[in-house]
């Protein structure tokens, strides 16, 4: 056993920092823009479909939850589904995670349409590049100055939210928002309720980047999960609290479709308006790029010394920054800003690409008990295996349920993009193990007794 790569008592991260960046990577701007769309599909149940939009993100991320309980290791997923799924499967996982770095592009390209929005003089596409070049320096100065800026950021980011809901509830009516056989409750029948559960879920799943951050984490059988299961509380809260001031305040048909700023320039004087808009929806954009530059360099650095990518490409600086990955990333990020493709565009790269990795990864935690049995035995969340197999295949089944909505919306070409970029990955993956150029090391991923 190669103690030192598993051993991550001397980490940076403890609770709080994980805390931090977790609450980062969920909270985008989505809770801005997607709660007047989803008041339009659903009416005032609005909040109880965000409530159910989190337990379902809660449900998909409990096997990982769990897994993170169970022993040390680092490379997050990758290194998952390399000890549990096999090694080519571990291979084309890594590989098509490189695809992941689009979403870099939607966070700067969503900056730059909400400080456009609130200072039409300023040139969006400027602030995005701005803003991605300045949480690249961030991250290449090391972890530990990145999560010193997550804590301050995710801190005024849910100080900007409650203000909005404390605001918001001195002038709510909420008369309407508890009748639940009142028309306007489920205003557009059961469809329109899961429509509306579809619509929030995505922005309810990112907490489960924090097991990216293993090879960083001390005691991280404690605080990896605790630190997820942290994220949710506050997930209800924030998410359920903003939708119902959101169909409280106005009528719903003056804020159906509207983003959540409307109702926050109803609730909040000026100077609070524009405080809300800095440390809300900006903040929350600004929290996700910060953590998902540091997201990605854990799996990649271990995947590059076990020769799936050349062996420099985790070389740190002096600080401890994965300079050549942050700069990939950085580059990925810009294109698509530089080149202005759209929000939905980018999104909609992503869609069945996450799906599909979610499966390998269920797959490979279904040989978890079986492959890893002492450690299960001892892990602080064991329970019966049959429990933990019907957790599975639950989350199997709602992970398969917000794919396919999502490729509902894939246009043929977008479709035929995804698809062959998936293929493209996997053929290289296959290449490269079968061409002796791989060495992973499965010692230095988990700790098997």
């Amino acid at each position: 056993m190669k103690e030192k790569d598993v051993n991550q008592s001397e980490g940076v991260l403890g609770f709080t920092e994980l805390w931090a960046l977790g609450i980062g990577q969920v909270i985008g701007a989505g809770v801005i823009t997607l709660i007047g769309p989803a008041i339009g599909l659903t009416g005032h149940s609005v909040w109880l479909a965000y409530l159910v939009a989190i337990l379902l993100g809660g449900l998909t991320n409990l096997p990982i939850i769990i897994f993170s309980s169970v022993t040390k290791y680092s490379g997050g997923d990758y290194s998952i589904i390399t000890m549990l799924g096999g090694q080519k499967i571990g291979g084309m996982y890594i590989v098509g995670f490189s695809l992941q770095m689009l979403g870099m592009s939607l966070f700067a390209t969503a900056l730059g349409i909400y400080v456009h929005s609130m200072f039409p003089m300023v040139n969006g596409t400027i602030v995005g590049i701005v803003f991605l070049v300045l949480f690249y320096i961030i991250n290449m100065m090391g972890i530990a100055n990145m999560a010193n800026a997550q804590k301050l950021m995710s801190a005024i980011l849910i100080a900007a939210l409650l203000m909005f809901i404390i605001g918001g509830a001195i002038k709510a009516d909420f008369s309407k928002s508890f009748r639940l056989f009142d028309g306007s409750f489920y205003m557009g029948g059961a469809s329109g309720f899961w429509s509306a559960v579809m619509l929030l879920v995505y922005s309810c799943q990112g907490y489960k980047f924090n097991v990216n951050y293993g090879g960083q984490t001390r005691n991280p059988t404690r605080n990896m999960p605790l630190s997820m299961l942290a994220v949710i509380p506050v997930l209800i809260v924030v998410y359920c609290g903003a939708a119902l001031i959101a169909s409280s305040v106005l009528p719903l048909d003056q804020v159906a479709g509207k983003p959540l700023t409307l109702v926050a320039q109803t609730v909040l004087p000026k100077a609070l308006f524009y405080a809300f808009m800095f440390g809300g929806p900006i903040m929350a954009l600004l929290t996700t790029m910060n953590s998902s530059f540091a997201a990605m360099v854990g799996p990649f650095t271990k995947a590059s010394k076990d020769g799936w990518f050349p062996a420099k490409l985790g070389a740190t600086n002096k600080r401890g920054g994965a300079y050549i990955i942050l700069s990939i990333q950085l580059v990925v990020g810009l294109v698509p800003v530089l080149l202005n493709f759209s929000v939905g565009q980018i999104v909609n790269n992503l869609m069945l690409i996450t799906t599909i990795y979610n499966f390998l990864l269920f797959f490979s935690l279904l040989r978890m008990p079986k492959k890893m049995p002492a450690k299960w035995k001892q892990a602080t969340m064991h329970m019966p295996n049959g429990v933990y197999y019907a957790i599975l295949a639950l989350a199997f089944m709602g992970q398969a349920l917000i794919g396919w909505n999502s490729m509902r919306s894939l246009t043929l070409p977008l479709a035929i993009f995804n698809v062959v970029a998936l293929a493209i990955c996997f053929v290289y993956a296959i290449w490269r193990h079968n061409s002796g150029r791989t060495h992973v090391d499965t010692e230095g991923m988990l700790e098997l007794e």
